[in-house]
């Protein structure tokens, strides 16, 4: 009997097996590093299909076979050889199995393979059903009302760089963009990333957690939720009816100096829409809301409403002036700092360390203790190149980009470090070809912003910079699935 069950053991684990699964193992190693489901997923099933169907050949065999002789009339050297094989299949499969759990265990630490991203969106993002989405009917506040519903937001609430979004003719929101922080009830800045993709029903939160952003008052979010119930929406919509898809677009406190075309002054807490007087000297700055047609900027002018009970304090003017006095000067440049904070304790900063005429110089330093002391980590990290910082973010204590505009903000470059900021490198973004006329083709792109997670893939845009007026001023975006190594561009977008 003994004999019978060596050999059925080793028929079971025969050579072939070990194959079978160790093909399985490093396509779900493959699968966990790199992703890619359509492709691995189906070897894997197929792998573990043909594993299922041979166990229960071989316990068919078994159980018909199980009271003959036949395997008790094998050769002693047959079963020597099974009991052999047996063990040494046991061993090859433990070792096979430790090393695919090992590596893919290392693939679900953060942002060490694809496996890390899809932990990190199920713990980080969630999804709220839109139900408050026509913004006729709820304005702005049908939004944060969904989001509150599951999420505790902060009372006071500000925009990272611009909201952008769209709506049909019958007032449905199609699509949101943004990233909103401000202080919670333990006096920590959080961060939340809202996103409503076209033709779905839910708002994708991602919850970034506790930020080291300075509170903006340029950038606060409750003038634009006041400002959109002032405006005529559908009005406008009725006005511009052969359009399918309107957009809105705000950054906070905006300046168009003394150009008033498409500026409406909302007066009277509301009450009241006038046009500014074209003659007048004054300049035309606040906090403004712009209602466009994406694409059509140049035949269809931005309306752009600004309300102008929301106006800058006192003390961020005088702070803002004494600022641009003591850099003017050539020194005091401790609130010139970009930082960006992974968690309470561990941060990343670019100090200025020299400034010259239109540039500056930085150093990238660290803390572990919340900034109350800061190691120096790389004494030039643009090297060789100067110019003024347009950005830092880190995903982990390795892996972290920061970002360089030059020439007054014309153009920029973007550097990549795997290092903790020993070392970086400048990123290679591929060009976009843009043909304005038959002797004209050339990249309008040369500003790029901070890479951003989304859907387990690192993003970029990268716009026109300063002296850019291509298209009503859209951006490229580009996407990279090697955390930043390279990237592939995927389409314009309005910024």
């Amino acid at each position: 009997m003994k004999k019978k069950n060596d050999i059925f053991k080793a028929l079971v684990l025969n050579p072939l097996v070990v194959i079978i699964y160790m093909i399985a193992a490093y396509y779900l190693y493959y699968l966990s590093m790199y992703g890619g489901v359509r492709r691995n997923a189906p070897i894997i099933i197929g792998c573990a299909i043909l594993l299922l169907i041979w166990l229960f050949v071989c316990l068919f065999i078994y159980f018909r076979n199980r009271n003959t002789n036949k395997y008790t009339e094998a050769s002693t050297r047959l079963k020597s050889i099974s009991t052999y094989w047996f063990y040494t299949a046991i061993i090859l499969l433990l070792s096979i199995t430790a090393t695919t759990g090992y590596f893919v265990y290392q693939s679900a630490q953060p942002y060490n393979g694809k496996l890390s991203w899809v932990i990190d969106d199920l713990v980080n993002t969630k999804k709220i059903a839109f139900e408050h989405n026509n913004i006729f009917k709820n304005s702005l506040e049908g939004i944060f009302t969904d989001i509150q519903s599951e999420i505790e937001l902060p009372a006071e609430l500000y925009v990272s760089s611009d909201l952008n979004l769209t709506y049909d003719s019958t007032g449905k929101i199609t699509s949101l963009y943004t990233l909103i922080y401000g202080k919670n009830q333990n006096e920590e800045t959080e961060a939340f990333l809202l996103t409503l993709d076209k033709g779905s029903d839910e708002i994708q939160v991602r919850l970034n957690g506790i930020i080291n952003y300075e509170l903006n008052e340029t950038k606060r979010l409750q003038p634009l939720v006041d400002t959109i119930k002032a405006i005529p929406l559908q009005e406008i919509t009725m006005d511009w009816s052969e359009e399918e898809t309107y957009s809105i677009y705000y950054q906070g406190y905006r300046s168009w100096g003394n150009n008033s075309e498409g500026i409406y002054w909302i007066n009277d807490e509301g009450n009241n829409i006038s046009v500014p007087d074209s003659y007048s000297d004054e300049e035309y700055a606040g906090y403004a809301v712009s209602v466009y047609i994406a694409g059509k900027e140049d035949t269809i002018t931005p309306k752009r409403f600004i309300d102008r009970s929301f106006t800058l304090s006192d003390d961020y003017i005088e702070k803002q002036e004494k600022e641009k006095n003591s850099f003017d000067l050539g020194y005091n440049y401790k609130d010139q700092v970009e930082s960006y904070f992974l968690t309470e304790e561990i941060g990343f900063q670019l100090p200025i360390t020299d400034a010259a005429t239109g540039s500056r110089y930085y150093a990238l330093e660290k803390t572990v203790d919340g900034g109350a002391s800061w190691e120096r980590i790389n004494q030039e990290p643009f090297y060789p190149s100067s110019g003024v910082s347009s950005g830092i973010i880190f995903f982990d204590e390795q892996l972290g980009f920061i970002g360089l505009s030059k020439n007054g903000g014309s153009e920029g470059f973007i550097y990549r470090t795997e290092d903790g900021g020993v070392t970086f490198e400048k990123i290679e973004i591929p060009e976009v070809e843009v043909t304005v006329s038959e002797d004209l083709i050339y990249n309008p792109f040369d500003l790029p912003d901070m890479p951003y997670i989304e859907n387990e893939k690192l993003y970029m845009t990268v716009g026109q910079g300063t002296d850019g007026d291509y298209n009503g001023g859209v951006k490229a975006l580009y996407v990279s699935d090697d955390l930043g190594h390279t990237w592939e561009y995927v389409e314009e977008i309005n910024n």
